[in-house]
């Protein structure tokens, strides 16, 4: 970690660089020492301020010792200090209020730089400082204690939090129990509570009441919301915290089973796997930046040359593409271990395949391509050649189906058969009186369903040296317009022996016979590792359109931000076409 130190000491300056020139400084203003953005909220500025603390205290930094810093962090920490409820909340106020898990993601950070004043800080006004910070976050201790969550990672968040007070009150004792204003939110049928052993107690039964739902890391280390692009990393940091809170090692068992099933989620231009997240990080192309401090503290602890490699390439690629580095500059501040690391080893997995039976998703990379199966999914298939991704569905308006669902995923040594079944259905009469005329306040799972027709359909994907060869076979239902749409980037050029054009956002073509190709410019990373003409260029075809029709009129996945190719045919049928890099 050395040699990356001063990048991320500078990445950390540039980031309260702009807290500074953005803090209001205005005495007139209520919201006085807050970093200015939309709304008026806390969050923010209480990040920077972890931020502004690492740099006083950096001797590589040139804000070390800065009497302007100190100050700011002063403003900043007196706005918090009176934007905090009484019951200690610090809302996330474009949607969460009174909120146990947004109050324990700022904690998390206020006591990050309670912790760097109290390693580091020695003059009166630092110590001063450090009574602030704690007096803070002794205030969390009711809505923490008492409030409630909305999603699984919230539940983990709020859990850290509540060990890490109970380890702060069984320290300081009466100055928590009297400064926590428990009655504020203390329930009718909770306790009183008298002394700060009991309080201690108390925190820790409601660590335990989380405990207790088990949590949601599976064999293969996949959490709920499958958030590879962010909430992954959040529950990690969670579970190191409560571990270093209660030294229970099998807090960071999930953690290295998390670590090791992200390994498979890097594509081949070493952006993160989004399109399986529930969350709001589905879709998006991103670098595991995040997970930088992660697979530093497991390497660091479990000796794993994968993790270390891992760890360093996030961190030197990062540089690379002259990024920010990763925002965990006081991880390090707070671990003299872990910031003497040495990095032993560069890179991810350079090949595999692995199925996740949980989530029913096989990933699959080669050196020349990445394919991602998901059962379940409408957009089933993903390939990636560098960063250019082809996606692919199928259209089939077939009474409330707008979309072929597999609904089964049978891996093969060279790719996999998926298969499904939809059905055309009709509702008949009620064979009783339903009790309303008005159609919408009937109980309609009572009818009976007249079952008029199916199709079965199959999809094989065969793996060739340069992409894929993919089979879709109809059976049962005749004449039914059905559509493969493969989806591309907007702007590729499209070009067949006797047409070129540019794909525009939200258009589309019918590829009716013959084979297209569609060229895309390789990323500036990409570029820097020599791939050819600084482009990819990728064959499709056969293509195959008999019919015209490009989708319903109600519920039809539209691709709006990308270009769509649509191979046309009435089922039932049998068609192969490939899609490889030439």
């Amino acid at each position: 970690m050395k040699r990356y130190w001063l990048h991320m000491v500078n990445s950390t300056e540039k980031i309260v660089e702009m807290f500074l020139k953005k803090q209001v400084n205005d005495t007139a203003r209520p919201d006085y020492g807050r970093m200015d953005s939309d709304v008026v909220e806390g969050k923010q500025t209480i990040y920077m301020l972890t931020d502004a603390l690492c740099l006083y205290f950096c001797k590589e930094s040139s804000y070390y010792k800065d009497a302007e810093i100190f100050d700011a962090v002063k403003r900043g920490i007196g706005f918090v200090e009176r934007w905090q409820r009484p019951d200690g909340s610090l809302d996330f106020p474009t949607c969460n209020f009174f909120s146990a898990p947004d109050t324990s993601f700022c904690f998390r950070r206020l006591r990050a730089g309670w912790r760097i004043l109290r390693k580091y800080g020695g003059t009166k006004e630092e110590k001063d400082l450090e009574e602030r910070y704690l007096i803070l976050m002794l205030r969390c201790i009711p809505i923490i204690l008492y409030g409630g969550f909305h999603t699984p990672n919230h539940r983990w968040a709020v859990t850290a939090a509540l060990l890490s007070l109970a380890n702060m009150t069984e320290e300081y004792g009466e100055l928590a129990l009297s400064t926590a204003q428990l009655s504020l939110l203390r329930p009718a049928d909770a306790p009183e509570i008298h002394t700060a052993k009991e309080l201690t107690q108390a925190l820790r039964d409601r660590a335990e009441a989380y405990l207790v739902e088990g949590i949601d890391g599976d064999e293969d280390g996949e959490f709920a919301e499958r958030s590879t692009g962010n909430y992954n990393a959040v529950v990690d940091k969670s579970l190191i915290l409560a571990y270093e809170m209660t030294g229970e090692e099998k807090f960071l068992g999930y953690v290295e089973r998390n670590l090791n099933m992200m390994l498979y989620y890097f594509d081949g231009d070493d952006t993160v796997f989004t399109q399986n997240s529930t969350r709001q990080d589905q879709g998006r192309e991103i670098y595991p930046d995040q997970y930088f401090y992660l697979y530093t503290y497991m390497a660091d602890r479990t000796g794993s040359a994968v993790f270390d490699a891992a760890a360093h390439k996030i961190i030197k690629d990062n540089q690379a593409r002259a990024a920010l580095a990763p925002d965990c500059m006081y991880y390090f501040m707070l671990n003299d271990r872990l910031k003497e690391y040495e990095f032993k080893g560069y890179g991810y997995l350079e090949t595999y395949r692995k199925y996740f039976p949980g989530s029913q998703v096989l990933r699959v990379k080669k050196k020349e391509y990445v394919y991602t199966v998901l059962n379940q999914k409408a957009s089933f298939l993903y390939l990636k050649f560098g960063s250019l991704t082809v996606r692919m569905r199928i259209g089939e308006a077939y009474c409330d189906t707008r979309s072929v669902i597999p609904q089964s995923l049978e891996q093969k040594e060279d790719g996999c058969v998926l298969k499904s079944t939809a059905n055309g259905w009709y509702y008949l009469p009620f064979k009783e009186n339903p009790g309303t005329s008005d159609w919408w306040k009937m109980d309609h799972s009572k009818r009976e369903l007249l079952i008029t027709s199916k199709i079965d359909t199959t999809v094989t994907i065969r793996e060739l040296p340069k992409g894929l060869e993919i089979t879709v076979k109809t059976e049962g239902l005749d004449r039914l317009p059905l559509r493969v749409e493969l989806s591309i980037p907007a702007e590729c050029v499209l070009e067949t022996d006797s047409v070129r054009l540019c794909g525009k956002m939200g258009e589309s073509l019918i590829l009716k016979d013959g084979f297209l190709t569609l060229t895309s410019e390789a990323t500036e990373a990409e570029r820097s590792r020599n791939v050819p003409g600084g482009i990819h260029k990728v064959e499709i075809g056969p293509g195959y359109g008999t019919h015209s029709f490009k989708g319903h009129y109600s519920g039809e996945v539209k691709n709006e931000f990308g270009y769509s190719i649509f191979l046309n045919d009435y089922t039932p049928y049998e068609r192969t076409f490939h899609i490889v890099e030439i």
